[in-house]
């Protein structure tokens, strides 16, 4: 068989470990995954020289919000800079204009993406009291899974949120219902809408650094409260729940006993929950701030002890983007700027640096960014380096050292001041989306509307329904 291309000497990286082989591409897909040493006839040939070849992440938790903020993030942009991280998947959130909320919303935005697509998406529905009746529609309509934020919206952004934002713990009971029946991940931002809006108030009127305000306004036992919540309601509807951007390794202590009483939870985290803490929230403010925020260094460790252990499923970026101008208005009163940190470029070296300092193995690496990602989000052709498994492969370097600069193919790599002059060891050579060079010695080779919108597989959703 003539294959179009064929990858030599590479040491393949598995959920599993990690082994040298030939591997194999044909019309998109992973043909074959061959011996070393093995040559069969191919229209091109890649000797890696012994690069490690990863799956193409899966990046479980982006927000684009193109194309009505092509000052924040255009998709073109930001799919780019995820082909420059390894990220061939991305699921993006349903913060768009406007908000992901109805079947034919999503519909409409899966097709008008298309044209500026490098890499491949899936798209978040978002689920709440006012648009329940939706849910079943934006399922039909090729929904990858739910998002669901359990705090009010910020002032000034309840537009946004419409159909998104759920803080009354009665109404989601039904929303959580209805997700469950579906068959569909239910992802959740937990805060807890009461502590917040005490701990908001008191923070106020507390002096200190802007970081240690917001750190205050949104104390760790709002995020395990509201955790702790979803956790119950997941045991009575039978929803398969996915608190994200955990922080706290209390919350992912909740999650394992809920799983090991038969409650169907996954748990995310991101990669700055575990690089960072607060003092580098202290240090530079609203441009280091998110939600949950970073926690203390003693946290830090605890989480990377959850993950080390295999209680932490997948990782994703929590990717946003925003103009430097929102960002440096919160420099005094921090209440002002948004939330969220850019990530698609730097996920993969993050965690690649984690590898050389024996914090994690590479299958490690590919179990938490791709692997387990395909299958909780049931996208069986993503993930793996298999035949039959789309050719989302990516070259990694791991022996690479270089020094962080705030620059990057997304539009909100400039914001990611907090990490500038951090060494990092690892990083991506080539990027592969079905077979096609996206990414190559530092450039964009591929072409926009390369990438196209992928599905759960249907017959996997089916078997998880519920009928509550």
């Amino acid at each position: 068989m003539d294959y179009d291309l064929v990858l030599h000497d590479v040491q393949l990286v598995s959920a599993q470990g990690v082994r040298r082989a030939t591997v194999a591409v044909a019309d998109g897909k992973v043909a074959d995954v061959l011996d070393a040493g093995t040559r069969p006839s191919a229209a091109e040939h890649l000797d890696a020289g012994g690069l490690y070849l990863l799956p193409g992440l899966v990046d479980t938790h982006v927000h684009l919000r193109a194309p009505a903020r092509p000052d924040r993030e255009t998709f073109r942009s930001g799919t780019a800079a995820a082909a420059a991280g390894g990220v061939t998947t991305i699921c993006e959130m349903p913060t768009s204009e406007p908000p992901v909320k109805s079947g034919r919303t999503l519909a409409d935005r899966a097709v008008r993406l298309q044209p500026d697509a490098l890499v491949d998406y899936a798209l978040y529905g978002g689920a709440a009291w006012e648009n329940r009746h939706e849910i079943a529609a934006m399922a039909e309509a090729g929904a990858v899974a739910f998002k669901t934020w359990l705090h009010a919206p910020a002032l000034g952004r309840e537009a946004e949120f419409t159909g998104l934002s759920c803080p009354d713990t009665g109404r989601l009971h039904e929303v959580m219902r209805e997700v469950a029946r579906t068959g569909l991940v239910h992802a959740l931002h937990c805060e807890h809408e009461q502590i917040l809006a005490v701990a908001g108030e008191n923070a106020r009127h507390q002096h200190g650094v802007p970081g240690a305000v917001h750190a205050a306004a949104r104390p760790q036992v709002a995020e395990d409260a509201s955790v702790a919540t979803v956790l119950a309601l997941a045991a009575a509807t039978g929803a398969r729940v996915q608190p994200v951007h955990v922080s706290s390794a209390e919350s992912v202590v909740l999650a394992a006993e809920a799983r090991a009483r038969g409650v169907q939870v996954t748990v995310e985290t991101c990669p700055h929950y575990l690089q960072l803490d607060e003092k580098t929230l202290f240090e530079f403010g609203s441009w280091a701030k998110c939600n949950p925020p970073l926690r203390s260094a003693a946290t830090v460790e605890r989480l990377w002890a959850e993950v080390r252990a295999g209680r932490v499923d997948v990782i994703g970026t929590d990717h946003c983007p925003y103009r430097p101008e929102e960002i440096a208005a919160g420099e005094q009163d921090i209440f002002v700027s948004p939330p969220g940190l850019p990530g698609l470029e730097t996920m993969l070296p993050i965690l690649l640096t984690a590898v050389h300092d024996g914090r994690l193995t590479l299958p490690d690496v590919v179990r938490l960014t791709s692997a387990r990602a395909a299958e909780i989000f049931d996208l069986p052709a993503k993930g793996r380096i298999a035949p039959g498994a789309d050719a989302d492969l990516v070259l990694v370097d791991t022996g690479r050292q270089w020094t962080f600069r705030p620059e990057g193919f997304s539009k909100a790599a400039a914001n990611a001041t907090f990490l500038e002059g951090a060494r990092f060891t690892g990083g991506v050579v080539t990027t592969f989306s079905r077979g096609h060079r996206v990414f190559d010695g530092g450039h964009i080779v591929g072409e926009p509307g390369h990438g196209r919108f992928v599905r759960p597989d249907r017959a996997r959703v089916a078997g998880r329904r519920t009928t509550t």
